[in-house]
C-alpha cells in the first residue's frame, strides 16, 4: 500500500502478519523489504508495518535535504494512515535516529523503543565516510552499481561473514532484486544522517528502550550504542558480536532481544 506524507511524497509500506503492532524503519540506502526475516519470523504474533522511506525503494525521491525530523512524521503519517494509536518502533542505524525523533515528538505512540547499530550523531568518521559516500554515490550508479554493492556490503558485515560464500551470494542476490536508489535520494538521505543530533535531548524519553550493536561495527562503532545507553535513562544495551547488519548476521539473538523487549512491556 502507499501512504502520503505531509509534503505530498508517496510512501510505500509492506504489511506482514497480525497482532500487537510494530513499526520497522530500515537504514541509509535500505528499502524496506530488508527487514524481510524479522517480518516473517514475527508474523504469527505482530503485525509488521515496514515503509520504504522517502528517498529509497517504491516511495518517491523528492529533492533534499532530508532530516531525520521530517522522516519520523513521515512515520509518523503512515502510523495515522493505518490507524496505529500505538506501535513498539524498531529503527537500524539511520532508521534508529528516525526512531528517535519519533519517540522525542510523539511519545504517546510508542510502546517501546528499539535501535540497532543506530547513533545519536555522527562521529567524526563517520562524518568523513558519508561525505564521501555522498559524492561517490552520483558517480557510481548506475554504471558501477556491482562495485558500489561490493564496497558497501564488505563495511555492513564482518570478515566471518563475508568468509562463508553463501552468506555474500545472498546478500548480493537481495541487493540486486532491488531497483538503484537514486542519486537524489540517497544524498537526501545522507544529509539526514549527517544532519541528526538527539544527544541533548535523549534524557527525555521515558519508554522502554534497548539498544542492539555490534562489538566490530564499521559503519556506527560501539561507542555510539554505548552514547545511546547511557543517554536515555534506563536503557539496555545489547552487545552482539557481529557488523553493522546485526539483523542480518545475528539473527536469533536479534529477535530473540527484540521479543524480550516487546514481552516485558504492558
Amino acid at each position: 500500500m502507499d501512504v502520503v506524507a505531509k509534503d505530498g511524497t508517496r510512501l510505500h509500506v509492506i504489511e506482514q502478519g497480525r497482532g500487537d503492532a510494530v513499526l520497522w524503519l530500515q537504514g541509509l540506502n535500505a528499502p524496506a523489504s530488508a527487514w524481510a526475516v524479522q517480518l516473517a519470523h514475527f508474523a504469527q504474533s505482530y503485525r509488521g508495518i515496514a515503509p520504504d522511506a522517502r528517498g529509497v525503494g517504491k516511495s518517491d525521491a523528492p529533492p533534499g535535504p532530508y532530516t531525520t525530523r521530517q522522516m519520523a512524521d513521515d512515520a509518523l503519517a503512515v502510523m495515522d494512515a493505518l490507524q496505529l494509536e500505538k506501535a513498539h518502533i524498531v529503527g537500524l542505524s539511520l532508521g534508529g535516529a528516525t526512531a528517535q525523533e519519533l519517540t522525542l515528538k510523539a511519545p504517546e505512540r510508542v510502546r517501546s523503543l528499539a535501535l540497532l547499530s543506530s547513533f545519536a550523531a555522527q562521529d567524526p568518521r563517520g562524518r568523513a565516510l558519508l561525505h564521501a559516500w555522498r559524492e561517490l554515490y552520483p558517480r557510481a550508479i548506475p554504471e558501477l552499481r556491482h562495485a558500489w554493492e561490493n564496497q558497501a556490503y564488505a563495511w555492513l558485515f564482518t570478515a566471518a561473514f563475508w568468509r562463508k560464500e553463501a552468506n555474500v551470494r545472498a546478500a548480493l542476490r537481495f541487493a540486486q532484486s532491488q531497483p538503484p536508489q537514486s542519486p537524489q535520494g540517497f544524498v537526501g538521505q545522507v544529509d539526514a544522517a549527517l544532519s541528526h543530533d538527539t544527544r541533548d535531548r535523549l534524557g527525555r524519553i521515558d519508554v522502554p528502550t534497548l539498544m542492539i550493536h555490534g562489538a566490530i561495527d564499521q559503519l556506527s562503532p560501539i561507542s555510539n550504542g554505548e552514547e545511546l545507553a547511557r543517554l536515555i535513562p534506563g536503557a539496555q544495551l545489547v552487545v552482539l558480536d557481529t557488523g553493522h547488519a546485526v539483523n542480518i548476521e545475528a539473527q536469533r539473538a536479534v529477535n530473540n532481544a527484540l521479543r524480550g523487549l516487546w514481552t516485558r512491556v504492558p
